[in-house]
């Protein structure tokens, strides 16, 4: 992985044996139906319902999340116009066997730089305080960075002025968010990529109606390599992303 363009010819296929049978050739369509009915419920997924007809994967991830055993997660990143946001599906499966899907997402996120160290201390869960407590929040105001003003409008109600998200375990009152390493490949052998790592990652939930619920994941990351070498600690720079996602059933995905 991460070879030089000269050895390709001696490189086999990193793109294979994964969920769905998905690679670099796969061409995907998603049946809207369901995110039509997430979104009209309120979910603050932002995605163009026309451009889920043909997505074309342009990375390919692994994640190695530590307290996870005998499971993989895959992230299918797919094509977008804007940089800071990125479309993905993530799936779960068996380690050892990949058709053996437990959970998939799909997924929409922003990113953004901290601004400060009180910021990063937040996301870092210091003093087990910010990234890790029971509730995460977003003002009404907080939303026009994820949506529209109009559409932040369609999706709540006008008396609703935050929306909240209740933490996995919420019994616990502060959780030690997770961590782990992002293997990401830009093409079938592998010979491009990154290696991120995963500083934390605390999945939330918020209830939409009696059977509908969105996920937000919320991750503090940075990439520590790009095509196989270490990139100097000045130029490792972390990102906030949040990743609003709701489950898929498989049958709701066709891949050509």
């Amino acid at each position: 992985m991460f070879s030089s363009e000269d050895e390709n010819e001696d490189l086999q296929p990193q793109d294979v044996d994964l969920p769905l049978n998905l690679n670099f050739n796969s061409l995907i369509t998603i049946n809207v139906h369901p995110i039509v009915s997430v979104i009209t419920h309120g979910a603050l997924l932002n995605v163009e319902l026309d451009n889920l007809k043909f997505l074309k994967i342009k990375a390919i991830s692994s994640l190695k999340i530590q307290g996870i055993e005998g499971k993989k997660i895959h992230r299918f990143y797919f094509e977008t116009e804007a940089a800071d946001r990125r479309l993905f599906l993530q799936i779960l499966s068996n380690n050892a066997y990949p058709d053996q899907i437990e959970e998939i997402l799909f997924c929409g996120s922003l990113t953004e730089p901290p601004e400060n160290q009180k910021d990063i201390g937040f996301f870092l869960g210091e003093n087990q305080q910010g990234l890790g407590e029971r509730i995460y929040h977003f003002s009404r105001d907080d939303l026009n960075f994820f949506l529209l003003t109009e559409e932040v409008e369609k999706r709540l109600a006008p008396e609703c002025e935050q929306v909240e998200y209740l933490r996995i375990n919420e019994e616990i009152e502060f959780m030690p968010p997770f961590t782990g390493i992002e293997t990401v490949i830009f093409d079938s052998v592998g010979s491009s990529g990154q290696t991120v790592k995963i500083l934390n990652l605390m999945p939330h939930f918020r209830s939409l109606s009696e059977y509908l619920s969105e996920i937000l994941l919320v991750s503090f990351w940075l990439v520590i390599a790009e095509d196989g070498h270490t990139l100097p600690i000045e130029e490792q720079l972390p990102l906030a992303e949040y990743i609003f996602a709701f489950q898929l059933d498989q049958n709701n995905i066709t891949v050509i």
